[in-house]
């Protein structure tokens, strides 16, 4: 009985090897692939077009020209902040978690095929103009954008009042 015990448990421990093994084989495609595609770097092209995007809503709000400076220096704090809490040492590990989750080890290393290509390395190398002309488009709508939204968000509250004082009657 003994010897049964000892076989199934070293069968058992020989398994979890093997289980443990393929989860860093995963995680390791999965973190080569983020970085054939400039995961790390991608985060950064955001930020500036951001931070643009925010200077520029305090002139289409009309902020007046003395008050640049304090808004420019709140920008910059929450810039920072963005750049602490997005870091990719920070969310490395998450994003490789989300491949891990999404994709088999075998779908991310043919996908990782592709980004060693010419093909792929073509696809990666424009991608940082193709996120700042879609960050463009997003700047130009929304201005916009954000009328629309000040306008539902002034219904709602005019509902909200209405629905308040009917309550009260």
């Amino acid at each position: 009985m003994k010897l049964k015990t000892v076989v199934f448990l070293m069968v058992l421990s020989l398994f979890c090897s093997c289980a443990n093994a393929d989860k860093v084989s995963h995680r390791a495609a999965a973190e080569e692939l983020l970085l054939l595609t400039n995961a790390n770097k991608m985060l950064n092209l955001i930020l500036e077009p951001m931070e643009t995007m925010m200077k520029q809503q305090f002139v289409q709000m009309g902020a007046p020209e003395e008050l640049r400076p304090v808004l420019n220096r709140y920008t910059n704090k929450m810039v920072k902040v963005y750049e602490e809490e997005f870091s990719w040492a920070k969310i490395k590990n998450d994003y490789i978690d989300i491949y891990v989750k999404t994709y088999t080890e075998g779908e991310i290393r043919t996908i990782s095929e592709f980004y060693k290509s010419p093909a792929g390395k073509k696809f990666i190398e424009k991608m940082p103009q193709v996120i700042q002309e879609s960050m463009a488009i997003s700047q130009k709508n929304m201005p916009t954008f954000l009328k629309k939204m000040r306008k539902i968000s002034e219904e709602m509250d005019n509902e909200i009042k209405q629905l308040k004082e009917q309550q009260k009657e």
